[in-house]
């Protein structure tokens, strides 16, 4: 079994959506993941749990990184939960909780791609070891770089420069018209400061009048759909874009 302190390592960084209609069981649980994962949400069936990770997606613009539910629930069963989760991130990693009785939904769910299974009564052991397959997943597919035209801004969220388009979990970030002129311009003078002249410039050539308010409150905006390290004010100078990772 993985040590705890290896297991948290890998962890604390990731969310965790938890789904089990039973509540004594969902509460235990949901206790312990909260000492692993920097986020836990809780859900009782299906239903619910699709609900959060919608929300979740539209708040935070990515999906969570690892999703644990039980079969047998009320409403909507674990079963078609991984279905609808599949169509939504195709990569989305799944551990399953099932008991002996739960063996004639195991087809479906392996050829939905969930290859991590863990017995009830649920033991520490087996969790962890599953948390721990799960995380390093994750964390591969966190550190793959990306190609040709992508930028890696980290947190999974990436900028297609070639049709201006920002992604996370391959999910489409909204942008609005002005948001999108300046990644463009952002994203030309990456690690270099970009002056508030160049910009008000750069936006006169797409016939569209800024002044320094004006680009001081679009930065603002940008910044909340961006992980936190991408745009840093330089002072008394302008913007630095920095990128988590790039490839050209």
């Amino acid at each position: 079994m993985i040590g705890y302190k290896r297991l948290f390592e890998l962890t604390n960084a990731y969310s965790v959506l938890l789904v089990e209609d039973y509540e004594p069981l969902r509460n235990d649980m949901a206790e312990m993941l909260e000492d692993l994962f920097e986020t836990v949400v809780a859900a009782s069936n299906g239903v619910e749990a699709l609900g959060l990770y919608d929300e979740y997606r539209t708040k935070r613009h990515r999906t969570f990184d690892i999703v644990i539910s039980d079969i047998q629930m009320p409403l909507m069963n674990g079963v078609d939960l991984c279905e609808a989760l599949r169509e939504r991130n195709e990569e989305q990693q799944i551990i399953i909780l099932s008991a002996h009785t739960d063996s004639k939904y195991l087809l479906r769910l392996i050829n939905l791609g969930i290859a991590q299974f863990i017995s009830k009564p649920v033991q520490h052991d087996r969790l962890f070891d599953s948390l721990s397959f799960v995380c390093g997943k994750v964390s591969k597919e966190n550190a793959t770089v990306s190609q040709g035209s992508m930028l890696d801004l980290g947190e999974k969220m990436f900028w297609d420069k070639e049709r201006s388009l920002l992604t996370q979990n391959g999910y489409p970030v909204q942008l609005t018209r002005h948001e999108t002129f300046l990644m463009q311009l952002l994203v030309r003078k990456a690690e270099q400061v970009c002056t508030g002249e160049e910009i008000l410039h750069y936006f006169y050539l797409e016939s569209v009048e800024l002044d320094e308010k004006n680009i001081r409150n679009l930065v603002f905006k940008l910044r909340k759909k961006l992980p936190k390290s991408v745009i840093s004010s330089i002072y008394g100078m302008g913007y630095k874009f920095s990128l988590f990772s790039q490839s050209f």
